[in-house]
């Protein structure tokens, strides 16, 4: 079993409610969405060098979890799933056995951080195990891939109920910004919710980093 990898390396988290937690990512190549290339507006996806299949390096199981213990060799770190997109085609595969890989080990050892955090851009379908937590991003009317959304998403986090799963809105317009509490209302979706601006430039002073 392969998937496209574009890096393996560790750093801290600097998003949404894992912020400051050393972490593991794995950022996998390919996403169908560009984001933020509508008409008379530029791609503003920040990974841009990631978005194609073919800026990764096909690897297996066993070559990303050598990586792993190489770079976490006590396994203290929360490995993050990243893209790209970690859910899409032949990267979901690869992802649902490094995450369950992942949990079965550190749960069985009594080690921190069980279950893989995923990055994912909300067309795919997220699934109810438990060896996974979401970042689910839904995309806004400025991102120009708001159709592409998989509604069913919303009740499958229902489902979960995991008070750390997260939904990520990027936000490039107050069009977007009341476009998200729309959301909010509509999916009465009761855990947390992550905005922020599409750019550093938009970011009002005393911005909150989490909504309810």
């Amino acid at each position: 079993m392969f998937g496209k990898i574009h890096e393996v390396y560790s750093s801290i988290s600097g998003e949404g409610i894992s912020q400051g937690i050393p972490t593991v990512f794995i950022r996998f190549a390919g996403c169908s969405l560009r984001c933020g290339k509508t008409e008379s507006r530029a791609l503003w996806c920040d990974t841009a060098y990631a978005l194609g299949p073919n800026q990764g390096t096909e690897k297996n199981l066993d070559s990303i979890w050598n990586e792993l213990e190489s770079l976490d060799p006590h396994h203290g770190y929360q490995v993050l799933l990243t893209g790209g997109e970690p859910l899409e085609g032949k990267n979901r595969d690869l992802s649902l056995s490094i995450a369950n890989k992942i949990y079965q080990y550190r749960t069985k050892t009594g080690l921190p951080y069980p279950a893989s955090r995923v990055e994912t851009n909300g067309s795919e379908r997220i699934t109810e195990d438990a060896f996974f937590i979401f970042t689910m991003d839904y995309k806004l009317p400025g991102s120009g891939m708001e159709d592409r959304m998989d509604e069913e998403n919303f009740q499958i986090l229902e489902k979960r109920h995991n008070s750390l799963d997260e939904i990520k809105f990027v936000v490039r317009d107050r069009i977007d910004f009341e476009r998200s509490i729309e959301v909010i209302r509509e999916k009465k979706y009761t855990q947390i919710y992550y905005i922020r601006p599409s750019t550093v430039k938009w970011m009002p002073k005393n911005w909150s980093n989490g909504s309810k």
